[in-house]
């Protein structure tokens, strides 16, 4: 079984529904906002219907689909990696939220937009409804103005220095304004056997327009061999049937270990003690097993040492597109890229640390593990 490699790039815009109710008077919202990148959950249907497709499924059947690639709540053999931004063929990360970002006006005669960067980390214990020893975040140099990185992506080299505790190159840094932009859209249902405006049906949308160098990768693990080979095609993409070009392409273990950043070195304080940081770099779904609240307060099961302190981003809301029934998916909250917890363990557990970057948060889901979700990234940080 082989890794391949699938880069998506919009045609057009594209539309990927968040949690929002298109209902008017529901939610209070000017528009309905599109996620992006889209979730694993769209970029899979369009993964496997392509890799079906290829073997002689054709859509709207209900048999001839391959065993393989499981059913409408399982991926069968396969297992995904991702998504994951790439610009220019190098790969974007967003920002781990110990890292505080501010931008102010320049002085050039260009009048560019200079940042200023700054770190957070544990500070003094505080009694609070979290409890009565409780760290939160701090800055660890002045900066004031100075905010959580919000659809803010670093390069590979940038995202080793923020990991490290290093300020990165202003170079290694995009806003999103630089990936995509987002366009407000006006959209009215028909009815099919009228052919006229439906009442009560218009709807205000917003869709996703990136620039033409940004691709989406997904990472597909678990092919069996001797499937035909995909190289280029052209698959409907997220709502309204928007195309997206896939190229597809063999990629190696090796190759997937060095296109994700490096592991910082994980050097021992005075006192024996590893203070490290991981940070998620795809959403994390609450399971039965182990719920959100837990994994925020306490840190992932998996990691060794003790859980001190955390910066959560705000939690998403994901459902999908159910083929089989032809119904939206239940709505799911999951934290956010960019989540980052603070550590403390004894330096005899360094390659059980080391072992975690790339990895994911085990929260006792196979199901999970299989759509990629909770890939984390370790970095450092340190006490005064």
């Amino acid at each position: 079984m082989g890794k391949q490699r699938w880069d998506f790039t919009l045609l057009d815009t594209g539309f990927f529904r968040s949690g929002q109710p298109f209902h008017a008077g529901e939610g209070g919202h000017s528009r309905i906002i599109s996620h992006f990148p889209p979730p694993i959950t769209t970029l899979q249907g369009a993964i496997r219907t392509a890799l079906a497709t290829a073997r002689g499924w054709q859509p709207g059947q209900s048999e001839n689909w391959p065993e393989e690639l499981g059913d409408a709540n399982d991926l069968g053999l396969l297992s995904l990696h991702g998504p994951y931004l790439v610009w220019d063929g190098d790969l974007l990360l967003p920002a781990p939220l110990k890292f505080l970002i501010k931008k102010t006006p320049g002085s050039n005669t260009a009048g560019r937009i200079e940042i200023e960067t700054a770190f957070l980390e544990p500070g003094e214990n505080f009694y609070c409804d979290l409890g009565k020893a409780v760290c939160l975040p701090r800055k660890k140099e002045k900066l004031d103005g100075g905010r959580l990185p919000e659809n803010l992506y670093l390069t590979r080299v940038g995202y080793n220095d923020v990991a490290a505790g290093r300020k990165p190159s202003q170079n290694e840094i995009y806003f999103q304004r630089q990936l995509w932009l987002e366009e407000a859209r006006v959209g009215l249902k028909i009815n099919p056997e009228t052919r006229t405006a439906k009442e009560q049906n218009l709807y205000r949308i917003g869709h996703i327009r990136p620039e033409h160098r940004l691709k989406i990768r997904v990472i597909v693990d678990g092919l069996p061999p001797g499937w035909p080979a995909i190289e280029q095609q052209v698959v409907p993409l997220g709502g309204e049937g928007r195309l997206a070009a896939a190229e597809v392409g063999p990629v190696s273990f090796e190759d997937y270990q060095g296109f994700l950043p490096a592991c910082p070195g994980l050097n021992p304080a005075r006192d024996g003690e590893i203070r490290y940081t991981l940070s998620l770099i795809t959403p994390l779904p609450s399971t039965s097993k182990v719920k959100l609240e837990q994994i925020i307060l306490n840190g992932p099961i998996n990691a060794p040492g003790k859980c001190i302190s955390a910066c959560i981003g705000k939690p998403q809301l994901y459902g999908g597109w159910d083929l089989k029934d032809q119904e939206p998916r239940p709505l799911q909250p999951y934290l956010p890229p960019g989540s980052t917890w603070f550590f403390s363990a004894d330096a005899a557990e360094k390659e059980k640390i080391k072992a975690l970057h790339g990895h994911y948060i085990d929260n006792n889901d196979k199901r999970t593990l299989a759509y990629g979700y909770g890939q984390i990234l370790i970095g450092t940080w340190e006490v005064d």
